[in-house]
């Protein structure tokens, strides 16, 4: 995997020289948005930690975190990095974008927890602003925790829940969840499927460690990778058993499926409605905060909204539509952040 990122690497960058890298460069040139938010993650959790070590705040508010959030998406654009400060950053974005594909629950469970046994809501909430692969995951264990009255998330609610929401994203998308990784790595790679199994038989040929160092222990993960890549088709009684091994759909919660299918099934639009109010311009993260702060958690009353907002023609008519939603329950500094949003859309 090591060396199938190092050419990844190379082939993004060859014959582009910026004096610096900006966020708008990294965004136009980069497919991937997930490598983009990797980048954005190494450079701000070190500001992060730094602000922590020097011990002038207080961390236990969860409410900081979020602040600091907001610091971060304002000035992101202001991005300016030289070709030697991306390098190494680009490579680690690389690989670990390749493993959050390839492992989706074990490589975002150590994304999040690390040596730790939990995160408040509010800390894990920051960190899946960094999530573009599997984002649904998070989303899910965010909305979970919050309509159960959480205070915090820990890896024992991750590791239950991780496997039901993959079963619950295969039977709400009709996807599978080998479909969805090899259309991210199609994107990736700027390669046709075929290609990238073709190339990879390669790399393998030239390394046999190639594979074997980033497999777990686990035998369904290593079959996942294997099967991925071609390397080890199954056979037909496999494939049965691996159906049968699948969780069982009706012990998955109703919040997680609920979410999923809120999230990939949204209602069909009129093709003449000015799609200004997007959900996918909205990061996962802000999407999260506005349903739950604004729209007392009900996914389906904040699309609705971006509905209505489209129909809008002027600012004059979107603001006057923002006040019906400004309830005596809303929050006022999640409603004020909306609000400029919306403007934004209009200048």
């Amino acid at each position: 995997m090591e060396a199938f990122a190092r050419e990844l690497q190379r082939t993004w960058v060859a014959g582009k020289v910026y004096p610096a890298w900006t966020l708008a460069s990294l965004q136009e040139n980069f497919p991937s948005q997930q490598v983009v938010k990797l980048i954005l993650f190494q450079i701000e959790t070190k500001v992060l930690q730094h602000m922590q070590d020097m011990g002038f705040w207080d961390w236990e508010d969860g409410q900081l975190i979020a602040r600091v959030g907001d610091f971060f998406d304002r000035i992101e654009e202001k991005l300016a990095l030289s070709p030697t400060q991306l390098s190494p950053l680009l490579f680690n974005a690389l690989y670990h974008s390749l493993q959050i594909l390839f492992r989706p629950q074990a490589a975002l469970g150590q994304f999040y927890f690390g040596q730790r046994a939990a995160l408040m809501l509010e800390e894990f909430s920051f960190y899946t602003r960094y999530v573009v692969y599997f984002d649904f995951l998070p989303s899910a264990l965010l909305s979970y925790a919050e309509r159960h009255g959480l205070k915090a998330i820990d890896k024992k609610l991750w590791e239950e829940k991780a496997p039901r929401v993959l079963a619950v994203y295969e039977e709400e998308t009709q996807e599978s969840i080998e479909t969805y990784q090899s259309r991210l790595l199609e994107e990736m790679a700027q390669k046709k499927w075929p290609q990238i199994q073709e190339h990879w038989r390669r790399l393998e040929a030239e390394s046999e460690d190639l594979i074997k160092s980033v497999i777990s222990d686990d035998s369904s993960e290593d079959t996942l990778l294997k099967n991925l890549f071609g390397t080890s088709p199954k056979g037909p009684a496999e494939a049965e058993e691996t159906r049968a091994r699948n969780p069982l759909l009706s012990a998955i919660d109703y919040e997680p499926r609920q979410v999923l299918r809120d999230r990939f099934q949204a209602p069909p639009r009129r093709a003449d409605v000015l799609k200004r109010f997007d959900l996918e311009t909205i990061p996962i993260h802000k999407q999260f905060v506005f349903i739950q702060r604004i729209f007392e958690g009900d996914p389906i009353a904040f699309r609705q909204a971006l509905d209505r907002l489209n129909e809008a023609h002027s600012l004059q008519e979107a603001q006057a539509l923002l006040q019906t939603w400004k309830g005596p329950r809303s929050d006022p500094q999640a409603f004020q952040e909306f609000e400029r949003w919306v403007v934004s859309r209009f200048t």
